[in-house]
C-alpha cells in the first residue's frame, strides 16, 4: 500500500555520511544509502556498520593507512530509488554536502531521469553535515507525521528554514588528512604547520576557522560561548567523536559541556568523517529541538 486517503507517502533518504546507524531513525520513513571506502590497493567496500567493524576501518585509519572515500555510483543510486519507490510515492534525498563529495551532483543527475519525474526530489545540500543531516531527517519526519507538511516542496521550504539556525563545527584530529583532498583547506592553511594546534572549523558551504588553540579546553571556550549566547533555549547539541578518539580529548571536551550545563547527547560521528579528518576528530552539531 503506497497511499492512504490521498496522502503522499514520502521516504527521506540519507547517505551514510549523515548517520552512524543511529537508533533514532529506526522505525521511521528514513532510509540510508551506503557510500564507499577505497583501500590503497584499489579494492572497495560499502560503508555499512557491520563491514566497517569487520574490516577494522577505523583502526586502519588510526594506523595511517590511506583509506579514501567515494560516492555511491549512479547505478546504486538508481537501484535505491527504484527499491524505495516500490513502497513509497516519493523519495526525498538529502545527500552529503557538495563540498565533501560529488554525491550531490550524481544524485541530482540521476533524479532528472524522466522515470523519476514527480517521484524523486534531491535537496541541494551545501551546508548540512554529519548528524545535522540525521537531525534534519528526524525533524522533517516529525512534521510529516503530524501532518504539518505533506509535499516535497513543503519539505524543501522546511529544511531551508531549519538549517538557517544550525551550528555545525568540528575539531579535526588530522589537519593534513582533512586538507589532502582540498576539503576545508582554506580554513586551516595558516595553521597547518603549527605543531599541536587544535582548530575549530565551522562547517558550511565555505568552511571557516572559528578558533585555534593548543588545547581542547581553549577551543571549548568558543563552543560554550556560541551555545550560551545563541542556542541554549529551544536547541539541543549532539556531541560527536570517533570510536578511537583519545580519552584525553573526549573527556576534556565532555567535561566542559557538563560543567557549563550544555544540553547534549552523544553519538559516534559517521565513519566517512573519520576517514576525512582522522580518529581524534570531535564535533558539535546544534539544531532546534525536534517535536
Amino acid at each position: 500500500m503506497k497511499e492512504i486517503e490521498g496522502i503522499m507517502k514520502i521516504v527521506i533518504l540519507l547517505d551514510s555520511s549523515g548517520t552512524n546507524s543511529s537508533e533514532k531513525i529506526k522505525g521511521k520513513a528514513i532510509d540510508v544509502l551506503p557510500l564507499h571506502f577505497t583501500f590503497p590497493n584499489g579494492t572497495d567496500m560499502l560503508d555499512i556498520p557491520a563491514e566497517v567493524e569487520k574490516r577494522e576501518i577505523i583502526k586502519l585509519i588510526s594506523e595511517g593507512v590511506d583509506i579514501k572515500t567515494s560516492q555511491a555510483s549512479p547505478g546504486e543510486v538508481e537501484n535505491k530509488y527504484d527499491e524505495l519507490l516500490e513502497k513509497y510515492d516519493h523519495v526525498y534525498h538529502i545527500p552529503i554536502t557538495g563540498n565533501l563529495s560529488s554525491m550531490l551532483q550524481t544524485a541530482m543527475m540521476v533524479s532528472r531521469d524522466e522515470k523519476y519525474e514527480g517521484k524523486v526530489t534531491v535537496y541541494e545540500n551545501l551546508n548540512i553535515a554529519a548528524q545535522a543531516i540525521e537531525q534534519t531527517a528526524l525533524y522533517i519526519s516529525n512534521l510529516l507525521d503530524k501532518g504539518e507538511i505533506s509535499t516535497p516542496e513543503e519539505i524543501t521550504s522546511a529544511i531551508n528554514e531549519y538549517e538557517k539556525s544550525m551550528y555545525i563545527a568540528i575539531v579535526p584530529g588530522d589537519l593534513k588528512r582533512l586538507t589532502s583532498g582540498g576539503r576545508g583547506k582554506k580554513a586551516v592553511t595558516t595553521v597547518l604547520n603549527i605543531l599541536k594546534t587544535k582548530v575549530l572549523i565551522k562547517w558550511e558551504a565555505e568552511p571557516k576557522k572559528e578558533a585555534i588553540g593548543r588545547t581542547i579546553n581553549s577551543i571549548m571556550e568558543k563552543i560554550v560561548k556560541v551555545y550560551s549566547s545563541t542556542y541554549s533555549n529551544g536547541y539541543e547539541m549532539v556531541f560527536v567523536r570517533t570510536a578511537l578518539t583519545s580519552k584525553k580529548i573526549y573527556e576534556a571536551a565532555r567535561n566542559v559541556l557538563i560543567e557549563n550545563k550544555v544540553n547534549f547527547s552523544e553519538e559516534l560521528i559517521p565513519n566517512i568523517y573519520t576517514a576525512h579528518a582522522g580518529v581524534d576528530t570531535i564535533g558539535f552539531i546544534i539544531t532546534k529541538k525536534i517535536g
